[in-house]
C-alpha cells in the first residue's frame, strides 16, 4: 500500500486514518527543516476547527529555512526562509508549538483553502489554549498556554497579515472555556447587544461549589451547554439532571442549551437571555 507517494506500506498492515497515523506515516519523507502546521499542526495539538476531521484532507507541512515547499502526494507546503516560530515534538512528530500555531491560522488558507478562519473559532483555539484539560477529580492540569505565550508568538510574527485579527481574537480570549459552543455562545449574546457573560460561574449549593458553563451571577442566571456526551452518556446525563437542580435550589434561572441554539447564530436565544435578565431588573 502507498500512503504517500514513495511510501510503502505492507497490504496486511491496517492503516488508520487518524491525524496522528497519517502524519506518523509521512516522516520518512520529512527532512530535519520540515514541521507539521497549520491546520494539521491544530489538530495534533487538540484545538477547535471548523470543519472537523476529514481523513482525506491534506496535511500541512512547513519547511523552515528554505523557499522550496515540500512537494509530496496529499502535502499542503508552506515556507519560511527565516525562522520566526518555535517547534517542538509531540511524540514522534515534529510540530510548530502552540502558540504559534494558533497565529498560523489567521494566515489565508491555513484551515479551508483560500479562506481565513472565522473571528469565533480564533477565539476558540485561543480559549482552547488558555485552559488546562480537566481531570477526573474536577481539577485542572496545566494549559498548554498562557496570556504572555500567545503574546510573545504574535510578536515573533511583527507586520504580517493576520496580526490584527490575532490580537482581537486575543482580547475576546478567556479561560477556563470547556467547549468552543461555550466560546460562541459568549460571543454570540455580546454580538446581540448583550453584557459578556461570566465564564465557569461558582455557585455555592447544597453540595458544594459548582461551576456553570456561563452566566450572570448578578442576575441568578446561568447557561449550561448540552454537548452530544451529554445525550449519549447516561452517567453524565443524570449527572446533569442533578446539576441543574442545585443551580435552581440556589435560586438561579438555569438556560440548558444545545447547538441548535448556537448554529447558525445566537439570535434566537440572546433574546430569551435579554427577557430573562429584563424580568430580574423588574424584580
Amino acid at each position: 500500500m502507498n500512503p504517500h507517494h514513495g511510501i510503502h506500506i505492507a497490504a496486511e498492515c491496517a492503516v488508520d486514518d487518524d491525524i496522528m497515523a497519517r502524519c506518523e506515516r509521512l516522516i520518512p519523507a520529512l527532512g530535519p527543516g520540515h514541521w507539521f502546521s497549520h491546520r494539521t499542526a491544530a489538530r495534533i495539538w487538540g484545538m477547535p476547527l471548523q470543519p472537523a476531521y476529514s481523513a482525506t484532507e491534506g496535511l500541512h507541512v512547513l519547511s523552515v529555512g528554505t523557499r522550496v515547499a515540500l512537494r509530496h502526494a496529499g502535502v499542503i507546503g508552506w515556507v519560511t526562509s527565516a525562522d520566526p516560530v518555535q517547534r517542538e515534538m509531540f511524540g514522534l512528530l515534529p510540530v510548530v508549538s502552540p502558540a504559534d500555531v494558533w497565529c498560523q491560522l489567521a494566515q489565508r488558507g491555513a484551515v479551508v483553502g483560500g479562506a481565513l478562519i472565522a473571528h469565533e473559532w480564533l477565539v476558540a483555539a485561543a480559549d482552547y489554549l488558555l485552559t488546562g484539560k480537566r481531570q477526573p477529580d474536577g481539577t485542572r492540569g496545566t494549559a498548554p498556554c498562557t496570556v504572555d505565550d500567545l503574546e510573545a508568538a504574535i510578536f515573533r510574527r511583527g507586520r504580517g497579515r493576520g496580526t490584527a485579527a490575532l490580537r482581537r481574537a486575543l482580547a475576546d480570549a478567556r479561560s477556563p472555556v470547556d467547549s468552543p459552543y461555550e466560546t460562541r455562545t459568549r460571543l454570540g449574546l455580546v454580538a446581540h447587544g448583550l453584557p459578556e457573560p461570566q465564564v465557569q460561574v461558582p455557585v455555592e449549593t447544597t453540595e458544594g461549589r459548582r461551576h456553570a458553563d456561563l452566566g450572570y451571577p448578578s442576575r441568578k442566571l446561568v447557561i449550561e451547554y448540552q454537548g452530544e456526551e451529554h445525550r449519549s452518556s447516561r452517567k453524565r446525563w443524570l449527572s446533569d439532571l442533578t446539576r441543574v437542580q442545585l443551580f435552581q435550589d440556589a435560586g438561579y434561572e438555569v438556560f440548558l442549551i444545545g447547538a441548535g441554539d448556537v448554529d447558525p447564530d445566537c439570535s434566537a436565544l440572546a433574546a430569551r437571555v435579554r427577557r430573562a435578565l429584563s424580568r430580574e431588573t423588574a424584580r
